[in-house]
């Protein structure tokens, strides 16, 4: 059985601090299996690898105090990490459509506290000899790891197998380094050291990338990572990484929404305003009408020949109602 061993990192620096996490999504046609490795700040002894976010007691796939587990298709596999880290590697055996969702890998005790939250899409328009895919928008950028064992002066990115230098994006011993939309760079004491970035992402950049240490026609350390490229919207809002659903940006956009709302309140008002002036100038008018044609009825009704109505005329007067 065949595995496709797919890394992707979060950046948590303990399970008390708000992160705003990027939305990681990756893509599979069905039939595959993958691995996903799921690197996070410990806050306890228990793994949890969920369905959505592990709030109900049926989305929780696996929930264990050991360094393996496995439940049906799911397993899941505990390595020490460094710097009070953990890492979790999970599997995902002959996917299925109805695999497509949002899940949850997690630390913590009774319940998860340092958590990471990702999309996985499973469909039969992707090759099945691929396995998984990091997928990104149209327009957006992707960030690669490219190295977490090794580290040398010499560092490449290459699009394809690096077998031919026309396939060589970047080759350099700075620890940082651009060519156009492509970019490099090591930065010490960082989880992994050395990460790519592709920019304004476009559909022609779907494909396997390479990046790592050495002489990329023959490299010392690496790793590799197929892209794929959608316009399609995602299937969620957000997701989050953490202990929280706010990032630290999110105290503007409440000041923006509750500076909307203060807007529409005042729209709400002035038109209701206008209605009220509207219906009272109306019944002013109205009732005006009503008097003027009431008085147009008893003049029109009176005849001056008639004793008895000049009688009866004289009695009453008309009276008028304002």
């Amino acid at each position: 059985m065949k595995i496709f061993h797919v890394l992707f990192f979060c950046f948590l620096s303990g399970p008390a601090v708000l992160v705003k996490a990027k939305h990681n999504i990756w893509s599979a046609a069905e039939g595959v299996n993958g691995t996903l490795n799921c690197n996070l700040t410990l806050s306890g002894s228990t793994k949890f690898f969920c369905k959505e976010k592990c709030e109900r007691a049926e989305d929780i796939l696996i929930k264990t105090d050991g360094s393996t587990a496995q439940s049906g298709r799911f397993s899941i596999k505990y390595k020490d990490g460094s710097s009070g880290r953990g890492i979790v590697f999970l599997t995902f055996t002959h996917m299925i459509k109805s695999d497509s969702g949002l899940y949850r890998c997690a630390f913590g005790n009774s319940s998860p506290d340092s958590y990471y939250d990702f999309e996985v899409r499973v469909s039969n328009d992707l090759d099945k000899n691929i396995g998984l895919y990091h997928t990104e928008m149209k327009g957006e950028n992707i960030k690669l790891v490219c190295s977490i064992n090794a580290y040398g002066q010499r560092k490449f990115f290459c699009k394809n197998q690096c077998k031919n230098k026309g396939e060589i994006l970047i080759d350099t011993t700075n620890n940082k380094a651009v060519s156009g939309r492509y970019s490099i760079e090591y930065t010490a004491g960082s989880m992994y050291g050395l990460y790519a970035t592709i920019t304004q992402l476009t559909k022609s950049d779907t494909g396997l990338y390479i990046c790592g240490y050495g002489n990329p026609l023959s490299p010392d350390s690496y790793e590799s990572e197929y892209v794929l490229v959608s316009d399609a919207t995602t299937q969620s809002e957000s997701v989050t990484a953490g202990v929280s659903t706010h990032g630290p940006d999110s105290s503007w956009l409440l000041v923006v929404r509750a500076s909307l709302d203060g807007v529409l309140l005042m729209a709400v008002f002035l038109m209701l305003f206008y209605i009220s002036k509207t219906r009272r100038n109306f019944g002013l008018n109205t009732r005006e009408n009503d008097t003027n044609m009431e008085l147009s009825v008893g003049y029109e009704n009176f005849d001056p020949t008639s004793k008895h109505e000049e009688s009866k005329s004289s009695r009453t007067k008309p009276t008028l109602h304002y």
